[in-house]
Parts: C-alpha cells; sequence; structure tokens
C-alpha cells in the first residue's frame, strides 16, 4: 500500500484532458495549443547525444542543497562527455518563477527547470514544455521496467519529481518536557498545548516565548487544514474555488484562536518560522521537513528540536509538497535528450537517495530506503523516518492554472483576519470574490 502511495505522491501527470478543463469551452487557440500538446507524444528522439552539447538548469537550491546538486552534476558530466550542464541558481523560489516567466514572455526560457505543478500548468497550457513520455519509453536510454516499478506514470510526463517533503510540527523537546506537555495529535490538543508553553513574563501581551510560529504565506499552504476539516482549497477539474464554505471557516476559527489569544504568530521578521524555535524563542512551528539542516546547523546548545505529523482534526491529511523538473519544448532535440539523460541519472536511486540523505528532503524513489547511503542516515537520524511513516496520509496540493493567484487573494484575507481588522464571514466571502476574479484573469493572461 505504501509503496502505491508513494508512488502517486511523487509522480507529476499533466494529462491535456485536465488542462482542457481550466474553464469554459476551448477557443481556437487553445485547440492550437492541445494539438501541440499531443503531437508531441509521437516525436522521435535522439537516443544519443552525439555532439557537444551545453543544457541550462535554473534552480532556486542553496546551501547544502545547492551542493548535493553540484556534486550530482559533476559526476553526470564526468560520465557523459559530451554534456556541458550549466547550474543557474535564480535566488529563491518567487525569484526562479518570476524570472522564468519573464524569460517565457521574452522566448529565451532556460533548457529546463525546477518548477511547482501549480506553475507549472500555465506552462504546460501554452505548449511551452516538452512531454517526456518519449523519452521515457525509448529502448536505449528511457526507464526500464524496474524503474517504473519504482513509479505510476499515467498519460503525458511534462515533468520528473525532484526535491519533495512533507509539512510537519517541529516542537522543542526541552520545552515540552518541562511544561509536562504531550506532542499534541488533534486540533484541541494543539491549541492547548500553544497556550500552556507561551511564556509572557512581564504581561506585556508580546510573549517573550509563543507557543507556535507559522510560515509568513501561510495563505499558500493553508491546504492541510482545509482537508482536515473535511473541506479543501479549490476544484481541480471545474476551477471551483471552496474559500466561503463551512469547512474553511472551521479552519480559520481554529487558526485564528491561537493568533487572537497570542499564543501563536508568523515567523515575521525571521523570516522562516524554524528561526524562533531554534532560538528557544518558541516551543513550535510548522515548516518543511527541507528545513532540518538549517535547523541542525542553526539550533542553539542545550535545545533539541524533533518532528511530528500535523494534529489532525476530522481527518489526518498530511500535506506533501515540492518541486519538479521540467523541460522546454524551446530547447533543441539534442538539448532535450541531454536534459533528459540528466534528469534520469539526478533522479535515479543511489542519487536521490544521496540528495535525501545529505538534504532535509525525502527520495523520489521507493526503492531509495534500501540504499545504503539513505538506509544509515535514517538510523543516525529517525527524525527523517517521519516522511515515510505518514505517506499513507499524504496528499498534494492542486494544479489549477491561477490556484495561485486565488491563494494570494485569500492571504489578503486571512491576514486581515489574524490582524483583528475583518470578521471571518466577510473575509472568506471577499476573498471567494477576489480569488474567482484572479484565476480569471490568470487563465486569460
Amino acid at each position: 500500500m505504501k509503496k502505491k502511495v508513494l508512488a502517486a505522491l511523487l509522480c507529476t501527470t499533466m494529462a491535456a484532458s485536465m488542462l482542457t478543463a481550466c474553464g469554459g469551452e476551448k477557443k481556437e487557440t487553445e485547440k492550437k495549443e492541445e494539438t501541440k500538446i499531443e503531437s508531441s507524444t509521437e516525436k522521435k528522439t535522439d537516443t544519443k547525444v552525439t555532439e557537444k552539447t551545453e543544457i541550462t538548469f535554473w534552480h532556486a537550491m542553496s546551501g547544502s542543497n545547492e551542493e548535493a546538486i553540484q556534486k550530482i552534476t559533476d559526476d553526470f558530466m564526468e560520465q557523459n562527455k559530451n554534456v556541458s550542464v550549466k547550474l543557474v541558481n535564480q535566488g529563491g523560489y518567487m525569484d526562479l518563477f518570476d524570472k522564468l516567466m519573464a524569460s517565457a514572455k521574452a522566448d529565451q526560457l532556460p533548457t529546463m527547470t525546477q518548477i511547482y505543478s501549480n506553475r507549472l500548468s500555465w506552462y504546460v497550457s501554452k505548449g511551452l514544455v516538452a512531454d517526456l513520455t518519449p523519452y521515457m519509453e525509448d529502448e536505449q536510454t528511457g526507464f526500464t521496467e524496474e524503474d517504473l516499478a519504482d513509479g505510476i506514470w499515467d498519460g503525458k510526463q511534462y515533468a520528473i519529481p525532484f526535491n519533495k517533503s512533507q509539512m510537519v510540527l517541529y516542537y522543542n523537546e526541552t520545552m515540552f518536557e518541562e511544561a509536562g506537555v504531550e506532542v499534541p495529535k488533534t486540533w484541541d490538543e494543539w491549541t492547548a498545548a500553544a497556550e500552556k508553553l507561551t511564556v509572557d513574563e512581564d504581561k506585556d501581551g508580546e510573549p517573550e516565548v509563543y507557543g507556535c510560529v507559522f510560515a509568513n504565506n501561510l495563505s499558500t499552504d493553508i491546504a492541510p487544514w482545509l482537508k482536515q476539516a473535511g473541506g479543501s482549497t479549490m476544484n481541480e477539474e471545474t476551477n471551483e474555488l471552496y474559500f466561503d464554505t463551512p469547512e474553511t471557516k472551521e479552519a480559520i476559527e481554529f487558526l485564528n484562536s491561537m493568533f487572537q489569544a497570542k499564543t501563536a504568530r508568523f515567523a515575521g521578521d525571521d523570516e522562516n518560522a524554524n528561526v524562533p524555535v531554534q532560538d528557544g524563542r518558541a516551543a513550535m512551528c510548522v515548516a518543511s521537513t527541507s528545513a532540518l539542516p538549517y535547523i541542525e546547523e542553526g539550533t542553539m546548545e542545550g535545545i533539541t528540536i524533533n518532528a511530528a505529523a500535523l494534529p489532525g482534526h476530522k481527518t489526518d491529511d498530511q500535506l506533501y509538497y515540492g518541486t519538479n523538473v521540467a523541460v522546454f519544448d524551446s530547447a533543441t532535440d539534442m538539448q532535450k535528450q541531454a536534459a533528459w539523460e540528466y534528469i534520469k541519472f539526478l533522479t535515479n536511486t543511489e542519487n536521490t537517495a544521496y540528495f535525501a540523505a545529505e538534504t532535509g528532503y525525502i527520495p523520489v524513489r521507493v526503492s531509495a530506503q534500501e540504499d545504503p547511503v539513505f538506509a544509515k542516515v535514517l538510523e543516525e537520524k529517525p527524525i527523517k523516518q517521519l516522511s515515510l511513516e505518514c505517506f499513507d496520509k499524504g496528499f498534494q496540493g492542486t494544479r489549477n492554472i491561477g490556484g495561485k493567484n486565488a491563494l494570494d487573494e485569500l492571504g489578503k484575507q486571512l491576514d486581515l483576519v489574524f490582524s483583528g481588522e475583518k470578521g471571518i464571514d466577510e473575509a472568506l466571502k471577499d476573498a471567494q470574490t477576489n480569488g474567482e476574479q484572479a484565476m480569471k484573469e490568470a487563465q486569460s493572461n
């Protein structure tokens, strides 16, 4: 069961039928774009890189993440003398995505990029992304039956999973022990733990230690609480938004209760939610498992941080997220072949195991759990077992074109709620209206 769930979580298939569901009847231009996408599957691929070829890979990895990619890339180029891979760090994710959009409009896209599924949808809809299915199926350089058994692929494949992580609850073990608090497993337990762990010694209403810290972009990653309340952010097939619903209201009421009680806050100037926990200024935080290397390196002496699954409510759903690697159709045939061979190398069992061992990400192949390198890390760092144990509860966010724009509008309204400037009912009603408009505008862009 876990193997199937893992494959479903990490697979990124984006069939043309999903893209056509992005609202109303197709325009003539959309039909042409769909034809372009469909025809790419029949295209013959170059099965060997027979000449010196340079490919450019835009990414947003830094620190130990970037070091791991560089090592894998150097190994690839050592084994593939005809291919030169130019790694280009474009800053953070938002920097990368802004530059990608600008390069798309200027017709100057790189060979390949890291990208989230919900952002990739727009590029696929414009016929800018290469379908990797022919490369996967190539007899000489495609995936073997053993490779395919490591994941489930169905329909057209426009990206390959690369760096995947889980949203988790980090906590200060010592603070929990001293306060006699158990790690929360439900929303009610979480609220009570945050209250008990908050410290406001001078009673000025600004705690020295907060019970919990959330990321500044809470609205973008609001999905787990909506799911746990029995709802969802939106419908991937119809684009219907579920911002103004009883389930969303229940989730926001839960989160808002901690903000209003000042037992929780946003990361704010700390930028990352894990920083206050590392410094002893918070007992808990919600952050990605990708933060683990930074937690290991930056935590103050005497503080021990552990992690647990997000406390559940009506359901126990857990959010898995992260980027995939896509190749743009503007690349030459030789560059596409080189890019495919690099992606295959980057994500093979040995290298996904190495990348997971060196970073806070999880491997994108089931077989990596048996790899000696990653198996050793699992033994030494039990905290990395968490993501493997939660697979059966995992889900990924929707990939709607304009979904991020809609969530941004929700975020604007939630900021007013959490700051006490607006009521939840009014905010969600406005978020629904503004979100629908933002999604329509993004789809027509």
